[in-house]
């Protein structure tokens, strides 16, 4: 470890650095291109001689592939080179793509999720390639998680182009704790058709014509609002519940203020936990769509799945687990809580293909998604030690 420790302490100042380059270049899913951040990760890794390499489907949109050693990498870092929108500016205390630094902290939109970790990633492996050059680790940044955490343009791609690698994975994230496995979603987009009428008509009144798309749309999200479910038997899914929806997400309906409206549209998240499955789900929310189907002819459902993704959990005996805890114990002084993620992330791709992988662990910070997202900047180096230690731990187990 003191080898390790001198060399990213010497490199410090670097690491610093590259990671405000990483916040100052902006990387918001849907409205930059991955491109620019990739070039700059493959810069500084090519600068403190690591091998890199730029490839994808979308030359746009790439995968960055950093090296360190020879041969399979005993660990595989992760993480995503987009980010969320910075969303109102003016809410900020320190501006989103400044990289900012105050009261020991390095502010930036994706500072924890995850430009921090990647940071301390590619360090970790400039370490390992100065103080033991026989170790064998890699990072890979992919493009395009926020937007649903498909892998169709990162992990996906590189699984079948036969770039994707490791005896273990972790996902770069932040905090201390092991996150093992994460719940899985459900999101669907929901279409009431009703019939439209005159309000001011006789038959409307008497129900002989028109059905209120809105009304029946709103009866169907607080049936779902109002289910509850048995919390999760799963080992490290303790805290959350089986399954929980979160109706009416976005909605809008009718035409005009004098006509029954004749169409209601909303979205509705569901999070997941082992037990079920993103089909068990729609089948849920399908089942009280009928329900009300039945007790009005003129009303009619259509639900279409806009994102379904399976809870996952690694397996717990992977050297991958006990290797992190160690040196989470070596540079942190604490041992580490394994545990469960509420939120869906790509872990669950790098599992099923056979990778044991952990779905979050890094940087200390805050504010992932909301205003004023910053990374402790001691955790930078303080990350790289860990990330660098747990290689070194892989390679020889």
């Amino acid at each position: 470890m003191s080898e390790l420790t001198a060399v990213i302490d010497t490199m410090r100042a670097e690491l610093i650095d590259f990671c405000a380059r990483l916040l100052q270049t902006p990387s918001v899913n849907g409205v930059h291109d991955e491109i620019a951040i990739a070039s700059v990760i493959a810069a500084e890794a090519q600068k403190l001689g690591l091998r890199a390499q730029i490839a994808g489907e979308n030359p746009r949109r790439p995968n960055v592939i950093v090296s360190a050693g020879q041969g399979d990498p005993a660990l595989l870092l992760i993480g995503h080179l987009d980010t969320v929108p910075e969303g109102d500016e003016s809410r900020w205390s320190h501006p989103p793509f400044g990289a900012e630094i105050a009261n020991g902290r390095l502010y930036g939109r994706g500072a924890v999720d995850t430009k921090g970790g990647m940071a301390a990633a590619v360090y970790a492996l400039a370490a390992l390639q100065r103080a033991h050059p026989d170790v064998s680790a890699a990072f890979i940044g992919v493009p395009d998680e926020e937007s649903g955490a498909t892998g169709t343009l990162g992990i996906k791609w590189l699984h079948d182009h036969g770039m994707l690698r490791g005896k273990g994975a972790i996902y770069a994230y932040s905090g201390s704790e092991i996150i093992v496995g994460h719940r899985g979603l459900f999101r669907c987009n929901v279409l009431c058709k009703g019939e439209s009428a005159h309000p001011g008509f006789a038959a409307w009144q008497n129900r002989e014509r028109g059905a209120n798309a809105v009304t029946v749309m709103a009866r169907l999200l607080i049936d779902l609002e109002d289910m509850t479910f048995e919390f999760s038997t799963a080992p490290h899914f303790d805290p959350y519940r089986t399954m929980v929806i979160t109706p009416g997400t976005t909605i809008s309906g009718g035409s005009a203020i004098n006509m029954v409206p004749d169409a209601c549209e909303a979205t509705i998240d569901v999070r997941i936990t082992p037990e079920h499955t993103p089909a068990h789900a729609q089948a849920v929310i399908d089942m009280a769509a009928r329900q009300l189907e039945a007790e009005n002819a003129r009303i009619h459902f259509e639900i279409t799945p806009l994102n379904a993704l399976p809870a996952a959990v690694s397996d717990p005996n992977a050297s991958i687990f006990s290797a992190l805890e160690r040196a989470t114990v070596q540079v942190r002084g604490i041992t580490p809580v394994r545990t469960a993620a509420g939120p869906a992330n790509e872990g669950y791709l790098l599992i099923e293909r056979g990778i044991p992988t952990v779905c979050g662990f890094g940087v200390i910070g805050e504010g992932a998604h909301s205003i004023d997202e910053y990374v402790e900047i001691d955790s930078l180096p303080e990350t790289a030690r860990i990330f660098a230690l747990t290689a070194l731990d892989m390679m020889q187990a």
